[in-house]
């Protein structure tokens, strides 16, 4: 059993050991130490990374017999070793454990909210909570208790308790381990049962801040950061803000009212172009009408198309379709090639309008189907000249 520094002392940068077992993995070669400052990934909480003897350790994990092995960037030379933790990566990773530790304190006291699970992740972290609805106004409410504990600056403690003994402490949560159980107390605040790294007072994680609730498997998935990351986090959005604010010619505290008035306007502007590509449409309509060519009594109507969205081409298609012994084959502009359609009227049961789309795809590389009053398909984009082609020959041999 490895011996883990990092319980009696989350703050231990540097170290020394003995390598007592050696093992090549299909990762790389890895070592397992007589004792280590390096946390494994484990409880949510990713491992340490840094280096023994100027080698980089890319991974850390611990087996049931309570070994943890170090996975090696190259092997390492002799037993005795030197480690220096990723200080930067590992007291960010303390911020946000004690922060969680906090926020889940939190739910539980003002919500009635319990925690049944922790990521603690690269840009934010996550609890998922055992609760149907979860507000705004109440994670504001406990973001505000919580802070407030933070800057109350109280000690964190850590405490190596006997099973037998750990009903006399207040946990959160029933344990998951026996035996000796490490326990993290912040007096009058939270105690859990917890084998992650700490820092030691609340203070010391500066700020929590909640980014992020969604509704997650039956219940409320809460994304929080916490210090060095609650800046982070502060900075990008207030530049967000500066530049939304500064393209609407609004001060940032505006910048909501100004988003409506948009959303407002934009909302006006689909309308007045809806209506008008309508109103283009009947003009189209008539214009393709007007302009085709009639056979036997039977008026085909061919055309490409280019200045109406796809769509409203094909409303044009079954428009002109309702009118007595027509038949239509239009195509349109599409941002993945071409769109057509093919219809014809009612009194023209004779005439397969799936077969007529057929032969026009099968010529320009597409496909599609539909019934014989109506069909759809769609094929790459080509040339002008192309696509009238093929849709005259499809009318000239099967639209008669």
């Amino acid at each position: 059993m490895t011996l883990r520094l990092y319980h009696s002392d989350s703050t231990l940068r540097d170290f020394t050991a003995r390598i007592v077992a050696r093992r090549d993995t299909e990762r790389g070669p890895a070592v397992r130490l007589d004792r280590t400052a390096f946390y494994p990934t484990a409880g949510g909480q990713p491992h340490d990374t840094g280096t023994l003897n100027d080698v980089r350790v890319r991974d850390v994990w611990d087996e049931d017999d309570g070994a943890v092995w170090h996975l090696l960037e190259r092997g390492v030379d002799g037993d005795a070793v030197t480690g220096a933790i990723d200080w930067e990566r590992r007291f960010d990773h303390m911020q946000q454990h004690t922060g969680q530790h906090l926020l889940s304190a939190g739910f539980g006291r003002l919500r009635e909210a319990p925690t049944v699970s922790f990521h603690l992740g690269t840009d934010e972290s996550t609890i998922d909570l055992d609760v149907a609805e979860l507000s705004w106004d109440d994670a504001f409410r406990v973001e505000a208790w919580v802070n407030q504990v933070i800057w109350d600056d109280r000690p964190v403690e850590i405490h190596a308790v006997d099973e037998d003994d750990i009903h006399q402490v207040p946990l959160r949560k029933a344990p998951k381990v026996t035996g000796t159980i490490r326990v993290v107390w912040i007096r009058d605040v939270d105690a859990s049962a917890c084998g992650g790294t700490h820092v030691p007072r609340t203070g010391v994680v500066g700020v929590v801040k909640v980014v992020r609730l969604e509704r997650y498997k039956g219940g409320m998935r809460v994304g929080f950061v916490c210090g060095g990351r609650a800046l982070v986090h502060h900075q990008r959005t207030l530049r967000a803000l500066q530049t939304a604010s500064a393209d609407l010619s609004v001060h940032p505290d505006q910048l909501a009212e100004a988003v409506v008035r948009l959303q407002g306007d934009a909302k006006d502007a689909r309308r007045e172009l809806k209506a008008a590509r309508e109103a283009l449409a009947v003009v189209e309509a008539e214009r393709l009408w007007d302009a085709a060519v009639e056979s036997d009594g039977v008026r085909r109507v061919m055309a490409y198309v280019e200045d109406l969205p796809a769509e409203q081409v094909g409303g044009i298609a079954s428009r002109l379709a309702q009118r007595s012994r027509a038949v239509v084959l239009l195509a349109a502009n599409d941002p993945k090639g071409l769109r057509l359609t093919c219809a014809r009227s009612a009194d023209l049961p004779d005439v397969d309008a799936s077969a007529m789309l057929r032969a026009v795809t099968e010529r320009l590389g597409g496909r599609g189907g539909g019934t014989a009053a109506h069909a759809q398909g769609g094929a790459p984009a080509a040339g002008r000249a192309e696509v009238l082609a093929a849709l005259a020959e499809a009318t000239d041999t099967v639209g008669g």
